[in-house]
């Protein structure tokens, strides 16, 4: 069986375990204010919509294609996808553009990358947020994954969160979306990283190893 945790998407052949809930915090930040938006998560575009905050006229640089499309839907018209879905990859692809840019980062209370530290080693006028965070949300034992299963991990946050409800069977076969989930794996097995940073390819992926 094909398990995935982090998302709550459903795909025929697989078994969605939602192992969390996302807490939006309560904030006030005028838009207008900044020259660019670091985007991480589409989490970050619904804290906006959470505190009611509108869009303004500011470049966005979004992380993935997930990401992007949420800023659009919500409002935002300049926004840059970046080559790179991997947080620290993403902060030094994205740090040239921002030079003397007045940067708004909204973010996650617990990160695996480091992308706030890299903008600011660059000299980027970086303001952070903590715009949302993680929550941990346990499940019963009869829902752990048999042996031989194949889970699919969104975010290293997944993996954690997995790992504390449930342990780690080594028989289980894994796929990560990006390197930073892979790297949280990593004392547990070596994972098949997906080519791309979606869940679709996860799950196809995940279809070979099955």
């Amino acid at each position: 069986m094909i398990y995935l945790v982090g998302s709550n998407l459903e795909f025929e052949g697989v078994k969605t375990l939602v192992l969390n809930e996302i807490k939006f915090n309560k904030f006030s930040v005028n838009l207008a204010e900044f020259g660019a938006l670091v985007l991480t998560s589409k989490n970050s575009v619904n804290a906006l919509k959470f505190n009611q905050i509108s869009p303004a006229s500011l470049q966005i640089y979004s992380i993935g294609d997930g990401t992007s499309r949420a800023a659009s839907e919500f409002g935002f018209a300049q926004i840059y996808t970046a080559k790179n879905a991997h947080g620290n990859d993403f902060a030094a692809e994205i740090a040239p553009f921002l030079k003397g840019k007045k940067t708004l980062f909204l973010r996650a209370r617990e990160t695996a990358s480091s992308v706030g530290e890299i903008l600011r080693e660059n000299g980027v006028n970086l303001t952070q947020i903590i715009a949302y965070e993680n929550v941990f949300k346990p499940l019963k034992e009869e829902q752990k994954p048999p042996k031989n299963s194949v889970i699919i991990f969104t975010a290293p946050s997944a993996v954690r969160n997995f790992t504390r409800n449930f342990g780690w069977d080594e028989s289980y076969k894994a796929v990560a979306i990006g390197l930073t989930t892979a790297k949280e794996l990593e004392i547990f097995i070596s994972p098949a990283v997906s080519a791309q940073q979606n869940i679709n390819s996860c799950v196809s992926l995940a279809k070979t190893l099955f």
